[in-house]
């Protein structure tokens, strides 16, 4: 009974160093499902574990072990998270050095107490298996709610192969550690000056390991920014240019509608007027000018109705100038330009002709400034087009937090939703 009750603490505490780094991640489907089968499958391989550090293996076999170790973790990460290979390599980095971490930890205690004079059963006892699940639930939960919880990035890792070689180093010698500590522990002869190097050697790289991720995530996070300030400014810049070629095609489409005026009053035959009629259509479907009282909101409107209109698109728009009046034209260009490229697009890939369609609602509600934009769901998209349109989100709510507002976004069966809310600006 007592080596089942050893194997199953040994698997209880990698699984729950796993549900420390697996929990602040998105998940795959069916996550419950997939995390009891992860426990089901570490039992075994806790097994190995277990044998691996009774002491009574080679240098060489301790590498293999361990080596596969990292690998299975890896693949157990990947399995039940949306995280790509480099990503989940990483994170099994994190599990192992802590599910041993909090081994050699629980070891250190009762070797201190041991060095106390304090009495304590044996090992494979079953209040000594309890302590130590308690003991790993304990620092897995604060392990969960402190760095777990940081160090991913909106519920992923984006790893690149420094951080994951640098990583992949610092886990190396990590274990070289751990395995000349364990080898320490077992002779109770051995004083503090032999325990200590090797214990702070292996936390100076559990510190090394976050502060390199602390240090890559901020430089992602800088070049992210400079993307954002590069795209919202060209936005920014791109209302005067939207703004002229509204006006040049207002100006045409009048001087067509003169024309074709004229061709009317010279009483041609029914084949021309046919034509004519032809032509006038397509005059007015370029001449769909918004008329909302704002300029700004006009002529983002009337862009984006044209671009509508060229992929058979409707756009239903009820919309109150006034009620964006406070915002600055190149911030309100920028947000309905970004909002309405996704609706676009979003509307675009439906192959269902009543599908493609978008709901435009700007008005006022007590005081507050409400946005509503509706479209259809995107269900699979490139991944170039995700990314830019994350790149959309982000601008949208750089601009929403400027003015103090709040965005949400919903989605529900096969509509999507944009809510955005600015309080009146202060006097």
């Amino acid at each position: 009974m007592a080596p089942l009750v050893t194997l199953l603490t040994s698997a209880l505490c990698i699984w729950l160093a796993q549900m420390a780094y697996w929990l602040p991640l998105k998940r795959r489907e069916n996550y419950r499902l997939r995390f009891l089968l992860d426990f089901v499958a570490t039992v075994p391989f806790a097994q190995v574990i277990t044998w691996a550090n009774s002491g009574r293996t080679s240098a060489p076999m301790l590498l293999v072990i361990y080596g596969g170790f990292f690998l299975w973790a890896s693949i157990s990460t990947k399995l039940c998270t949306p995280l790509d290979a480099a990503a989940s390599a990483y994170c099994s980095v994190w599990i192992v050095l802590t599910s041993e971490s909090i081994y050699e930890l629980w070891r250190l205690l009762i070797w201190g107490a041991a060095k106390a004079g304090l009495q304590q059963p044996a090992l494979a006892t079953s209040p000594m298996m309890l302590g130590q699940i308690g003991f790993t639930l304990a620092v897995c939960i604060l392990v969960r709610y402190t760095a777990a919880r940081l160090m991913p990035d909106e519920g992923l890792y984006r790893i690149g192969p420094r951080q994951l070689l640098s990583a992949g180093l610092l886990g190396g010698m990590f274990v070289f550690q751990f395995f000349a500590l364990m080898s320490t522990l077992q002779n109770t002869g051995v004083g503090l000056v032999l325990v200590a190097p090797a214990f702070l050697t292996q936390l100076y790289c559990l510190t090394l390991l976050y502060l390199q991720t602390e240090l890559f995530k901020k430089s992602a996070m800088q070049k992210e920014m400079d993307t954002l300030n590069l795209l919202y400014e060209r936005q920014r810049q791109q209302y005067q240019i939207a703004r002229q070629n509204v006006q040049i095609i207002n100006r045409k489409c009048h001087e067509l509608k003169v024309q074709i005026a004229d061709l009317r009053r010279l009483n041609p035959d029914a084949a021309q007027k046919k034509d004519l009629n032809e032509a006038e259509r397509a005059v007015r479907l370029y001449d769909a000018n918004a008329d909302t009282g704002n300029e700004v909101l006009d002529v983002v409107l009337t862009e984006k109705s044209m671009h509508c209109e060229a992929r058979h698109i409707t756009l239903n728009c009820v919309a109150d100038g006034s009620a964006v009046a406070f915002v600055e034209p190149g911030d309100l260009y920028a947000l309905f330009s970004n909002a309405l490229d996704q609706a676009i697009d979003a509307a675009a890939r439906q192959m269902d002709e009543p599908r493609r369609m978008i709901d435009l609602l700007v008005c006022k509600r007590q005081g507050f400034t409400v946005i509503n934009i509706i479209s259809p769901v995107v269900t699979e998209a490139p991944a170039r087009a995700a990314r830019q349109h994350n790149y959309e989100l982000k601008v949208m709510r750089r601009i929403v937090q400027k003015y103090n507002g709040t965005m949400t976004t919903e989605n529900q069966n096969v509509l999507s939703a944009v809510k955005i809310v600015l309080p009146p600006p202060k006097s």
